[in-house]
C-alpha cells in the first residue's frame, strides 16, 4: 500500500487518494535532471491525465543544510508547481530520508506509480520516455478498480547506498 512518511506538506494538503491512480515524482531542488527533465514531466502528466492523482516528494539525500523546507517553497513558487509536495521525513543518522529508504528509491528523479490498490506498479529511477509513460498510466487508469496487475508491471528493485553524484539525468546515491 502506498505510504509517504512526510514531515510536511507544501502547495496543498496530502491530496486523497482512495481508489486512485497515483504518481509520486521524487525530486530534490538541486538535481538536475529534476529540473531539467522529472519536473516537467509531472506537470504534463497531471495536465494530460486529470484523473491521475500527481504529487511531488522532496526527498533530499545530499546538501541537507541548503535544501530547506523554506527554499523549498521558494523553489515551488518560482517553478509554479501545480501539485502538492511532501517533504521526505528526515530520519535521525541517516543521510537518506524515510520514503526514500521505504521504497529504496535509487535517486532522484524517481517515478512511483501506484494502482487504484495502492500498489506499487512502477519504481523508476531517471528520465522515462514520455511514450512510455503515457502507455503505463494509460493501462493502470483503464485497469478495474480491485483488478490486479495482469500485464507484468510490477515494482523495480533498487540497492541502497550512500552518498551521492548528479549529472544532467539526475542524482544517484553512491555506494
Amino acid at each position: 500500500m502506498m505510504r509517504l512518511d512526510a514531515s510536511a506538506w507544501l502547495n496543498g494538503a496530502a491530496p486523497a487518494t482512495d481508489g486512485k491512480v497515483v504518481a509520486v515524482h521524487a525530486f530534490q531542488m538541486l538535481c538536475p535532471g529534476c529540473v531539467a527533465h522529472g519536473i516537467p514531466q509531472a506537470m504534463k502528466m497531471q495536465q494530460v491525465f486529470p484523473e491521475l492523482v500527481v504529487t511531488g516528494l522532496h526527498s533530499v539525500f545530499e546538501h541537507h543544510d541548503v535544501m530547506t523546507p523554506q527554499a523549498l517553497e521558494v523553489f515551488i513558487h518560482e517553478y509554479r508547481l501545480p501539485f502538492p509536495v511532501a517533504v521526505d521525513r528526515l530520519v535521525p543518522g541517516s543521510p537518506v530520508p524515510a520514503t526514500m529508504q521505504h521504497y529504496a528509491l535509487r535517486g532522484t528523479p524517481s517515478l512511483l506509480l501506484f494502482d487504484r490498490g495502492g500498489r506499487l506498479r512502477l519504481n523508476h529511477f531517471g528520465s522515462i520516455d514520455d511514450m512510455v509513460l503515457g502507455g503505463v498510466i494509460g493501462r493502470l487508469l483503464a485497469e478495474p478498480p480491485g483488478s490486479l496487475a495482469k500485464d507484468g508491471a510490477g515494482a523495480c528493485g533498487a540497492q541502497p547506498s550512500d552518498g551521492a553524484a548528479c549529472d544532467a539525468n539526475g542524482c544517484a546515491r553512491r555506494g
